[in-house]
């Protein structure tokens, strides 16, 4: 059974295989398009109050042949010079031997076009109704639930899902933002695997040295300025492997929060530690030094 998809707006999605007959020429089935019916790539688009719609098949030639009656072909005064009908020609046959090759068969022949087509009903098909508003050009890593098994690509992925490879998602965003990100492989049984991203982060701490302008002057002219250095760490966390959510948009969205939420941890690795007169770093949960 046809699986459709309805939009909140009474919109129709219906997947449709349009078929190639050999038979036909080699030609292609059509969808027949209207006001309310549109033809898009692997479906078919239904205007709100829209129930069904046509495919039509090449057109076709077909040749049709009428019989006349047996004309004689050969000089055999004993046979009559045209039979009538199959009757008394089987008549004949059982009184001479082989008298199908004194006779030819005569017809008229007649030809006419014909387009072959069928009608898509939606009473016949199961339609799903959907909070998704469009539809997107590909499903890639996304698979339906149980429920909803049979929609095909692409109108799968505004139904219930998985969508599945979410660390390597995590990891090209991030790889795209400047950081430098990996995910560890995924092991049978877990749901999560840990992700790494391994940055520098510039610090001045809450210590302070002295310094001077120009070494030969007194210290009149020298001035206090805060330690700066460099510490190279790394943030470690768990990420889901699979995120299953209402579409393939709202997955997606929930990857674009968890990258987020990465970049916003990156952003604020560290504070300066006041309790050890500034000569350290806290790291926020998460980030250890690399080395």
């Amino acid at each position: 059974m046809t699986v459709a998809v309805r939009l909140p707006n009474g919109t129709t999605i219906v997947p449709v295989k349009l078929e190639r007959s050999n038979g036909w020429g080699g030609g292609v089935e059509k969808v027949v398009e209207s006001a309310s019916v549109h033809a898009m790539d692997g479906y078919v688009v239904l205007d709100p109050g829209a129930q069904s719609f046509t495919v039509q098949g090449p057109t076709r030639t077909e040749t049709l042949e009428v019989f006349k009656h047996f004309e004689r072909i050969a000089n055999v005064p004993e046979l009559p010079e045209t039979v009538g009908s199959e009757a008394h020609m089987d008549e004949l046959r059982g009184q001479w031997e082989n008298v199908d090759a004194f006779y030819r068969r005569v017809v008229d022949k007649s030809t006419h076009d014909s387009t072959p087509s069928r009608t898509c009903d939606l009473a016949e098909m199961r339609v799903l109704d959907v909070a998704v508003s469009g539809i997107p050009d590909s499903a890639m890593g996304w698979s339906p639930s149980a429920d909803y098994l049979g929609v095909p690509a692409p109108l799968s992925a505004v139904v219930p899902g998985t969508l599945g490879a979410v660390p390597d998602l995590i990891v090209a965003s991030l790889t795209d933002a400047g950081l430098r990100a990996s995910a560890g492989q995924p092991r049978p049984g877990q749901s999560e695997v840990q992700l790494t991203v391994e940055f520098e982060v510039a610090f001045s701490d809450a210590r302070k040295k002295l310094v001077k302008k120009n070494p030969l002057n007194n210290r009149r002219d020298a001035k206090r300025i805060a330690v700066t250095g460099t510490k190279y760490v790394k943030l470690t966390t768990p990420v889901p492997i699979t995120i299953a959510a209402d579409s393939l948009a709202a997955a997606h969205a929930e990857v674009e929060r968890i990258v987020i939420e990465i970049r916003e941890r990156v952003d604020e690795p560290v504070t300066a530690c006041a309790a050890c007169g500034g000569s350290g770093l806290i790291f926020s949960s998460g980030i250890r030094e690399r080395y």
